[in-house]
């Protein structure tokens, strides 16, 4: 399991240069490659979405889920980014590695912005509405609007699992792509206003690039010591530290692929090509064909967790398999 990682929020507009911290989480690597954001031993299966408890309190559950099933109808929707498109001043919010990147479109920023103060100034003037929420009345896949205990700010979030014996629920923060557990008290229905603009963190997968052979364990994933050091390059090179101007990098989309869940995506960072920075340090191989990424990682974006962390669908090989 890897430490906190320092990763950097950008909330406001790109000529402000103010960005903040988000909160710290802990990952670990799943088996299809990406990162199935940690769960304690205490969290229900992720398969299962009911919430079992006790007799006397069903009539108080049914009562609270059924005032909120109004609130909790509006879903957020993710970007759909057309293809060969190049976008100029392009933010990396977060990454799990290589093949796991999330970005914002400046272009968006200042609408970001505005909705990001309303949503604020609304759930702050209304700090104690929904403030002892039970446990039972959000299910995983959820969107709801999270309170960070650290920068003591509303954001929009998902669901991805939930520990009843400690009240916690495990949250992706959507538009910027981290996560972390935050108690229930934290957590608050997602209102109709705050859905219109759509999610801004938009996973991508680096094109061409392929994790080095691990020479201690002769495995070729991202989670080993040869792709972690790879990862950890990344965030330095990409993720500026809290009080640094912004690096802003130009990122094209290349043909969206139905067999891999994200678009494949060529990244420059001053000028450079990022596939062949890392090839040159010795951090990465080069590939001609992203289908060798497939041929590693069968199985990515397959599972629950993936598919609610990238907002994608259910693949039509794994439908056909149902």
């Amino acid at each position: 399991m890897n430490g906190p990682i320092e990763n950097k929020f950008c909330l406001e507009a790109p000529n402000q240069h103010t960005q903040l911290k988000p909160p710290s989480s802990l990952t670990e690597l799943a088996d299809s490659g990406v990162v199935s954001r940690n769960t304690p031993a205490s969290s229900i299966d992720e398969k299962n979405a009911s919430h079992s408890h006790d007799n006397g309190d069903d009539q108080s559950i049914a009562t609270e889920v059924q005032y909120l099933s109004n609130i909790r109808k509006p879903k957020l929707q993710y970007k759909k980014l057309a293809e060969n498109m190049q976008y100029s001043n392009c933010l990396v919010t977060y990454l799990d590695h290589p093949s796991a990147i999330f970005i914002q479109l400046i272009q968006d920023a200042e609408r970001f912005q505005l909705m990001h103060q309303d949503m604020n100034r609304y759930y702050m003037d209304n700090l104690n509405m929904f403030s002892n929420i039970s446990i039972h009345a959000f299910n995983i896949g959820d969107f709801c609007v999270a309170y960070s205990t650290r920068y003591f700010e509303f954001f929009r979030a998902r669901i991805l699992n939930i520990d009843q014996m400690k009240k916690q629920y495990l949250i992706i923060y959507v538009d910027f792509g981290n996560s972390e557990w935050v108690h229930s008290k934290s957590i608050r229905p997602l209102h109709a206003q705050f859905v219109e603009l759509e999610v801004q963190g938009i996973p991508v997968t680096l094109s061409h690039t392929l994790p080095k052979k691990d020479l201690k364990t002769g495995t070729i994933e991202w989670d080993t010591s040869a792709g972690r050091q790879c990862t950890r390059k990344l965030r330095r090179l990409l993720i500026k530290p809290h009080g640094e101007p912004f690096l802003f990098v130009i990122v094209r989309f290349l043909s969206n692929e139905r067999w891999w869940p994200l678009p494949f995506v060529d990244i420059k960072v001053d000028g450079q090509d990022l596939a062949e920075i890392l090839h040159r340090d010795g951090l990465a191989r080069l590939t001609r064909n992203n289908k060798d990424l497939r041929m590693i990682y069968p199985n990515f974006g397959n599972y629950q967790n993936e598919r609610l962390i990238f907002g994608s669908q259910l693949s039509k090989r794994l439908e056909s398999m149902r």
